[in-house]
């Protein structure tokens, strides 16, 4: 019985270690290309026809991450930036607004900067985003539209792109927190992909 409890608790140990070794070291791979808007899905194209007169300009692209692929739409709007992203369907996946530092609430803050500073020696953030997922009862379009209406609404992750020194190893990594600063996941950011991560 004791030696069936030892093999669970190191099997238990062995899967731990498994789990955090995916969320923390998959490789951030991404590559996009401008598209023309005849390339980008029908229906999600559609939901930007309101606003087209007011952003300041609005560029599509076909975005792949491994062997993952989708579209996305950036603009500015009100001097804030955004990225909406869409399966190759046309289904809404996220909508990203670029934030600076101060705009984290304090205890969100520094819940996130306790964790770099637990897992690396020093840090530095170059991009930070607001994530917002749509877990509501309202459509694609009326989700996006909230949003854009209501910039200070609450999201549901931060994405950070961070430069993270560890040792002999420097990275730049993109992390992933909750609305709360619960740290999710971490990948390093590949060299084929610095600029689109930090745009």
């Amino acid at each position: 019985m004791k030696r069936a409890v030892l093999d669970m608790n190191k099997f238990s140990l062995i899967f731990l270690l498994c789990c955090f070794s995916l969320s923390f070291s998959q490789s951030k791979n991404e590559r996009e290309e401008r598209i023309p808007s005849s390339e980008f899905p029908e229906e999600a194209h559609r939901y930007f026809n309101g606003i087209t007169d007011k952003v300041n300009y609005l560029k599509f692209y076909r975005e792949t991450d491994g062997d993952k692929k989708s579209y996305e739409a950036k603009f500015k709007l009100n001097k804030l930036y955004y990225s909406v992203e869409f399966s190759t369907e046309g289904v809404l996946e996220d909508i990203e607004i670029i934030i600076k530092k101060k705009h984290i609430p304090k205890p969100v803050l520094e819940q996130i900067e306790h964790y770099l500073d637990t897992n690396f020696e020093r840090s530095r953030f170059i991009k930070i985003q607001k994530k917002y997922v749509n877990n509501t009862s309202k459509n694609d379009k009326q989700f996006i539209d909230y949003i854009i209406e209501n910039p200070e609404s609450i999201n549901t992750h931060y994405e950070i792109i961070a430069e993270t020194k560890s040792r002999n190893d420097h990275q730049l990594r993109e992390l992933t927190f909750t609305n709360l600063g619960e740290f999710k996941k971490s990948r390093k950011v590949s060299s084929s992909s610095y600029e689109h991560a930090l745009y």
